[in-house]
């Protein structure tokens, strides 16, 4: 049997008091319990440990694994203090060049963080370590994963200038069944604004299928159809124009990550530089006010 940590803490209770009667009242027991808890510690190493006369063998032992024991606990509590190291961070494609930029402009406050990011639509296994920080659509219902609502997002739906000047803009949701439509797949419908095409294409034949709003984008600025993206996506050009009023979707955006990682700072403040630049720019997420 392996000794115990507080059992070698009675080592050096006596080895400083120089007595078990002085050891005792320093740990606030009686005599009787420092005697049974080194003859016990004795017996787990088959030796003994304070001998008279040579107290000072027995505790040099003791007091080495103290210093080694403390070194690392210190240097434990270092790690998960100091802001400093790479943090794996997953999102959508989309969202890949505004986490880049919340980095960039917190560079100054942590140098020593480094943010790795990558653009999926999967779910990562945040129990499994498969990134430490994920941006998603959706509240996590696992309940070892910690939630950080960030900024709720506007999906509206946009057409180019070019589509509008060839073919006109449909006036009412009952005229797309007349016009060439940008839709996204069936396994995408859990988000509002991805299904709502689908919802609202009437008899349209013009149909084109896309599983990445990005592209998405990039079909409607060619001016191959009307869709559905979010007003971030919207807003970084300049050719797209807003359809109908109204929006026709919202996901609220959450910064998750598992309860594990809640007291280490790289993670803690990964999560700050992310939740301090959706808060700064909740309006250009959000969408335009209805015209």
């Amino acid at each position: 049997m392996s000794p115990e940590w507080s059992d070698l803490k009675v080592i050096l209770a006596v080895a400083r008091a120089r007595s078990v009667a002085g050891a005792a009242r320093a740990m606030g027991v009686d005599q009787s319990t420092v005697s049974r808890r080194l003859t016990a510690l004795e017996d787990s190493v088959g030796a003994s440990l304070v001998v008279r006369g040579q107290r000072q063998l027995a505790t040099a032992a003791a007091e080495r694994v103290e210093a080694i024991i403390t070194e690392a606990a210190l240097a434990l509590r270092a790690a998960k203090d100091e802001v400093a190291g790479t943090v794996r961070i997953t999102c959508p494609p989309g969202v890949i060049q505004h986490i880049i930029t919340a980095f960039k402009a917190a560079r100054e406050s942590y140098p020593g963080l480094v943010c790795e990011v990558s653009g999926d639509y999967r779910t990562v296994d945040l129990t499994k370590g498969e990134a430490d920080l994920a941006i998603r659509g959706f509240r996590p219902v696992e309940p070892d994963l910690v939630a950080r609502k960030l900024v709720e997002v506007g999906w509206s739906v946009y057409a180019s200038r070019s589509y509008q000047a060839a073919r006109g803009l449909p006036a009412t949701v009952d005229e797309l069944a007349r016009h060439a439509l940008v839709l996204y797949p069936v396994t995408m419908h859990s988000v509002p604004g991805m299904k709502w095409m689908d919802d609202h294409k009437g008899n349209a034949t013009e149909l084109v299928r896309v599983d990445n709003i990005e592209l998405a984008a990039q079909v409607m600025l060619a001016g191959n159809g009307i869709g559905v993206v979010p007003s971030f996506i919207a807003g970084k050009h300049a050719e797209l124009v807003r359809v109908f009023p109204d929006r026709v979707g919202v996901v609220t955006f959450f910064c998750v990550y598992h309860e594990t990682a809640r007291n280490t700072a790289r993670v803690r403040a990964a999560a700050d530089v992310i939740a301090a630049y959706f808060e700064a720019n909740a309006a250009l997420f959000d969408g335009p006010a209805a015209t």
